[in-house]
Order: structure tokens, then sequence, then C-alpha cells
């Protein structure tokens, strides 16, 4: 009886495996990228009806969009870099800028020279089939949007200062497919990889 179990027993352990669970985010890091530098790109010359050197407090309790940290804190580094002071409350404040956010997403756009892929119904039950697509070229433009804007107010009184008229960014990716096999166009960023100059400036 030993013999047996003591068989048994290897084989358990030699046929162990060991298995690794991955996670899957609503969006992939290149719709991420998208959505980032649309950001950026919306803040990009951003100032306020206000002087220069005002102590600002950013009021986002109405910003509501999927990445709005981000976002939030690109129009909080847009008003540094425009020479505002950014004040921790609005009792601090000399103007609060209340923010809202118009978009923040993305769009996707396909062009094909041919046959889409399609699903095509096959009987009066409505039963389909998926046919896939055959085309000589297709176009593809994955577009990070951007729309934010926001009004100012005296945080003592509420007596309104100004408004800022929507800032818009987008943000595009194009990548090409000719006879469903060569493509090119896809932007990719390797790991360590910076935009020419500085990796910091001083405001």
């Amino acid at each position: 009886m030993r013999t047996p179990i003591v068989l048994i027993a290897a084989a358990g352990v030699l046929g162990a495996c060991a298995s690794t669970s991955e996670t899957y985010p609503s969006r992939t890091a290149t719709e991420q990228l998208l959505v980032a530098r649309a950001a950026d790109r919306a803040v990009e010359g951003l100032t306020l009806p206000i002087p220069a050197g005002s102590r600002v407090f950013v009021d986002d309790a109405f910003f509501r969009a999927e990445n709005a940290p981000y976002a939030i804190s690109a129009i909080r580094a847009a008003l540094s870099e425009a020479g505002y002071a950014l004040a921790p409350s609005k009792s601090d404040a000399d103007a609060v800028f209340e923010l809202r956010a118009g978009a923040l997403s993305l769009e996707q756009m396909r062009r094909v020279f041919g046959l889409p892929d399609m699903r095509v119904p096959i009987n009066d039950t409505f039963n389909v089939v998926s046919v896939p697509e055959l085309s000589v070229y297709s176009r593809r433009d994955r577009i990070g949007v951007a729309e934010f804007s926001g009004f100012l107010y005296e945080p003592r009184t509420g007596a309104p200062l100004g408004a800022v008229i929507p800032m818009t960014g987008e943000f595009r990716i194009r990548s090409h497919k000719l006879l469903m096999i060569v493509a090119w166009g896809q932007q990719t960023v390797d790991p360590g990889e910076r935009d020419p100059g500085d990796s910091w400036r001083q405001f």
C-alpha cells in the first residue's frame, strides 16, 4: 500500500503548476496617454482675468471625469507657470477658480478602402456571422479630447471676478495598414525616453 501512495504523492508534486493573475484596467496605457496629452495641450497658455501673483484656490468639487486627478494637476501646474500662487484653502485665497469638465475622453475614427468587418444575418431568427475585414488600405485615428472651463469669484463675498472660456486640447495617434498586413504610423515610447531638453525647469 505504501508504494502506490508514494507514487501518487510524487505525481502530485511533479504535476504541480503555478499561475499568475493579470489585471485588466478600463483603459490601455495608450488610451491613458492620449487623454493625458490632450489635457496638457488644453491648459497651454492658461491665464486668469486677475493680476499675476494673486493667490488662487482651485475648486475641483464639480470636476467629474475619468482621469480627473491628472487634468486637475495639469491645470494647477499651468496656473503656477502663469505666475499665480496656489492657495491651500478658500479662506487663504484672493480668488476661487471653480472648474468643470466638458470632455475628457477618447474618440476613434476608422477609414477602410474595401470591406470593413461586419456582422451579417444568415436566417430569419437573426443569427449572425462575423465577416472579417477585407481591405486594401485602412487608417485608424485614436484621439484624446479634453475640454475644461471655469469661473472665478471672490471667496469672502462670492462676487464674480470673471470666467475662463473653454480650454480645448487634442492629441492624435494615426496608424495605417496596407493589405491587412503591413502596418505603420503607431507611435511608441521606449523606456526612459524623454523629450529633448532639460527634464525640469525653474519657474
